[in-house]
Order: C-alpha cells, then sequence, then structure tokens
C-alpha cells in the first residue's frame, strides 16, 4: 500500500504545487511561505530520492502556474529561461528540502534532524519575510496655466490614514533629475474651512504642456515601497523606534457625496483566477482653491497612490494599485471648488522579465 502510495507522490506533488500557486496569488501572498512546508511533507513519507523529484516536481508545478498567469498560454510556458532564474533565486530549496526530509523520520535527537529542521524553517522564514506586503506611497500634482505667473496658490486635500494626515509622504519629495519636476517650492499643512489642507506654492512655471495650457508645474511626493519595508522592519525589530509608517491604504481627506461604482474597466483571468484586474471602486468629491494674482484658466491633475505587494514566487509579485485620480479644469479665484474623484483599484502579477 505505501509502494503504491509513493508510486503517485509524484504526479500528486506537480498537481498540489500547481494548485497552490493560484490559492497564494488568489488568498494572500503569505501563503508562499508554506511551499517549503509542503516539499518536506512530500519528502518525509519517501526515500530522499522520491523526496528530491517530489520537490522538483512541486517547484516545477507551482512555477507553471506562476508563469502560466504571467505571460499566459503561449511559448513562453515552455521557455526554459524563467524557470531556471526561478530555480537559482531560491526553488533549488524545494528539491533540497525533500530530498533531506527523510532524515527527519531518524528522530528529533537526531543532529541531522535538527539541522534539518532549521533549515526548513530558515526557507520559511525568508519566503515569508519576502512574500509579507509591503507598501509605496505617491502623490503627484501636476498643473498647466495658460499664462505666465508667479507665486501660484494651491490648497489641495490631503493623505489621510486612520484619521492622521500622514504628513511624513510630504517630507519626501521625489528629486530625479532625469524628470521635469518643480523646484524651490514651499509647501506646508494649513487650517482652512474645511479642515486641515495641504498649501503649495509654486514658483516660476516651465514652459511646457498641453497648447491650451503652455506652463507648468509637476511636484512628486513618494515613499517606495523598498523604503516603507524597511521601515517595517525597523518597528518589528525595535518598536520603541517608531517610523510612522501606515502600512495601509492612504486616502484623500476631506471628502464629499461618496458614492460605491465597482465598475470593471478590465479583467483577465487564467482559469478561475483573476491574474489582473482594473475597477472604478467609487466616486467623491474634494475641496480645491487655487489663487493667483490674475486670473487664468488651468488644468489639474492630482493622483494619490498606494501600492502593496508581496512575492508569490521567488521571482514573481502580487501587486495592488490603489488611485485617487483628480482631473479638472477651471478659473484660479479665492472661491473653493468641490471637484471629482475617480478611486480605480488594480491587481496584477508582475514578474522580473518578459520574453
Amino acid at each position: 500500500m505505501k509502494k503504491d502510495l509513493q508510486k503517485y507522490l509524484p504526479i500528486i506533488a506537480l498537481v498540489a504545487g500547481f494548485i497552490w500557486a493560484f490559492v497564494t496569488t488568489g488568498i494572500h501572498s503569505i501563503l508562499f511561505a508554506l511551499l517549503p512546508l509542503i516539499a518536506f511533507v512530500f519528502g518525509y513519507f519517501s526515500t530522499w530520492w522520491w523526496g528530491l523529484l517530489n520537490g522538483f516536481l512541486l517547484f516545477f508545478g507551482y512555477t507553471f502556474a506562476t508563469v502560466l498567469m504571467w505571460f499566459g498560454i503561449g511559448p513562453n510556458l515552455i521557455y526554459p529561461m524563467q524557470y531556471l532564474v526561478v530555480f537559482i533565486f531560491g526553488g533549488f530549496s524545494l528539491p533540497l528540502i525533500g530530498a533531506l526530509a527523510p532524515l527527519v523520520r531518524k528522530g528529533i535527537r537526531n543532529i541531522w534532524s535538527v539541522v534539518i529542521l532549521i533549515i526548513l524553517a530558515f526557507f520559511m522564514v525568508w519566503c515569508g519575510f519576502h512574500a509579507w506586503p509591503a507598501y509605496g506611497y505617491y502623490y503627484q500634482v501636476i498643473i498647466h496655466t495658460s499664462e505666465d505667473v508667479d507665486n501660484l496658490e494651491l490648497y489641495l486635500p490631503v493623505g489621510v490614514v486612520r484619521e492622521d494626515i500622514y504628513e511624513e509622504i510630504y517630507d519626501n519629495p521625489l528629486g530625479d533629475p532625469g524628470a521635469r519636476l518643480t523646484e524651490n517650492y514651499s509647501n506646508k499643512l494649513v487650517d482652512t474651512e474645511y479642515g486641515q489642507m495641504l498649501k503649495l506654492t509654486l514658483p516660476e512655471p516651465m514652459d511646457e504642456g498641453p497648447p491650451d495650457y503652455p506652463y507648468t508645474w509637476n511636484i512628486i511626493y513618494r515613499q517606495p515601497e523598498l523604503e516603507a519595508f524597511r521601515n517595517t522592519l525597523v518597528e518589528m525589530i525595535m518598536p520603541w523606534l517608531k517610523q510612522g509608517v501606515p502600512h495601509q491604504l492612504i486616502k484623500l481627506m476631506p471628502r464629499y457625496d461618496t458614492m460605491p461604482v465597482g465598475r470593471v474597466k478590465s479583467q483577465d483571468y487564467t482559469g478561475p483566477l483573476k491574474v489582473s484586474e482594473s475597477k472604478i471602486i467609487e466616486e467623491y468629491k474634494v475641496p480645491i482653491m487655487v489663487k493667483a494674482d490674475v486670473g487664468v484658466d488651468f488644468e489639474l491633475r492630482l493622483e494619490n497612490r498606494t501600492e502593496s505587494g508581496g512575492w508569490i514566487n521567488f521571482t514573481y509579485s502580487k501587486l495592488n494599485t490603489y488611485a485617487e485620480i483628480v482631473r479638472y479644469e477651471g478659473s484660479t479665484g479665492n472661491e473653493w471648488v468641490l471637484v471629482p474623484v475617480e478611486v480605480t483599484n488594480r491587481l496584477s502579477i508582475q514578474g522580473l522579465f518578459r520574453d
């Protein structure tokens, strides 16, 4: 009976890897951390040779499903390079654990059993470390005007999490020499009749923009995923050095006339699983005010974005992008205007490369 079951373990391992990739992607990326444990279970009830084979087939089935989600059906499914890259960057751990697992049957007092369990724990923690979602934050203001004006003042909604303004992001302006960004401007949080708002005082504009609005200011604040994830680790290891990273969606406030939408813009399925989706989930209005010494027409684009993602394989990740976007045309003045905001959510699978 045992030998009959062992004969079918390779097929079961292959299918289990394929299914577990969809489970991890569809439920939560942290389930990726259990993949080494599954390899250990298949190896424990086998010889070292069968454990090696089962671990490799588990890796192959899991990676095949991930490649299918990333590339879709086509020649890339059998292109060997992505499998080799995944194997080198950590996939080798599955056949390794599968081959070593039978030694644990000798008992926990055996020194090799302890070493193997430490190896298993290491790879589970390592996978969990990368699978745990990291958050990145992005706030961009682009304004075009019909005429050249100095000291343009913008009053804009701010990013809020847990009813508190996430002030730290406004201390992180993007300084990319390759990007055409406004410099030497001032920003501060000010009290208004709508509560605290972000006030931007802008200097002389750049001479580039659409034909009707040739003068441009472009400001970006950003906290990348890597920086946010590093701060998360600091909080976990040394909680008394709190970094203030929220690890949640940052939403524009104040907001009015909120209306759920749930309108799908695009979807892409792999089998039963949505591996790419863009969806409008909400619409509402926010107050803004744009002031200048003279009356000019302007075009404003404001985007507040939260990105969260974690590994679902050794070189593939799942990314959720929550974005609040304002697009508005108007004229400068001393009055508040309620402008529409479109909220979108996008899910996508990402890999290192495409063929």
